[in-house]
């Protein structure tokens, strides 16, 4: 269990304790925990409680040495309005899904490499002022779908090389930004035809769209079309090795290689 403490806020002696059960999650599972509120000097009003995932996404535009910024993706309110009375506390118990477009940072209990964090933050309505509280880093394990198009490009001779978060909407997302996963062909039948592989997932409930782009020198929200395949795969599927193969090589003939 972690706890994050927050600022005493708007000089009212209120003080906010996040306690998240568990800072492992997957994507569309649930995050739990409680917001513990409590040390009023004086008698408020809460207008509202909500937990907002966040994460550090990258601006390409600004240089690769740029710092990244924190973009949050989901809001989820977790208490309506209520009062607190003067040295009272207030514990507020949630359960709250993990969006399913949150990115990965971790495989199979392998952090990632690469600038990319994810986390959530408390944000607290009293009297019409927001306090936003510090962020909870997360660890978010990737999905069967992502594991399933992983070990497939492993098994083709493709290796993992990094993961970060870039600026803009792939078409089909709902967040202000889009995972690339990059990979380099090392070995196999490939190996020749594809030197770098950039892949991009819009993870649904039901199914996945994932994008390939191969040493695409376009930006991936407006691709060479020579150079991008895109296909939709079950987000519970676990061998996707035929699919990916039949994509890469569907990919490597419109390149002409």
């Amino acid at each position: 269990m972690v706890f994050s403490k927050l600022k005493a806020i708007l000089g009212s002696g209120i003080q906010v304790d996040t306690l998240l059960h568990e800072k492992h999650v997957v994507p569309g599972g649930t995050l739990k925990g409680e917001v513990r509120i409590s040390g009023a000097e004086v008698d408020a009003s809460v207008e509202s409680v909500e937990i907002e995932f966040t994460a550090l996404v990258e601006d390409d535009s600004k240089g690769e040495d740029a710092a990244g910024a924190v973009h949050d993706y989901f809001k989820a309110e977790v208490s309506g309005k209520f009062d607190l009375a003067k040295g009272t506390a207030h514990p507020i118990p949630f359960e709250v899904q993990v969006p399913w477009e949150t990115p990965f940072n971790n495989v199979e209990v392998r952090p990632l490499v690469g600038g990319m964090k994810l986390g959530v933050s408390t944000h607290l309505n009293l009297d019409q002022a927001l306090d936003k509280g510090d962020l909870d880093w997360l660890t978010v394990e990737a999905l069967p779908v992502h594991k399933a198009v992983w070990d497939a490009l492993e098994s083709l001779g493709f290796a993992f090389q990094e993961t970060d978060l870039e600026l803009g909407t792939i078409q089909g997302a709902t967040v202000p930004f889009y995972q690339e996963v990059e990979f380099w062909a090392t070995e196999g039948e490939f190996h020749d035809r594809i030197r770098e592989l950039e892949v991009v997932f819009v993870v649904g409930e039901a199914n996945t769209d994932v994008v390939f782009a191969a040493d695409n020198s376009a930006e991936l929200l407006a691709p060479d079309l020579n150079s991008t395949v895109r296909f939709s795969i079950p987000t519970a599927t676990a061998d996707a090795v035929e699919t990916v193969k039949a994509q890469l090589t569907q990919l490597a003939a419109q390149k002409g290689v």
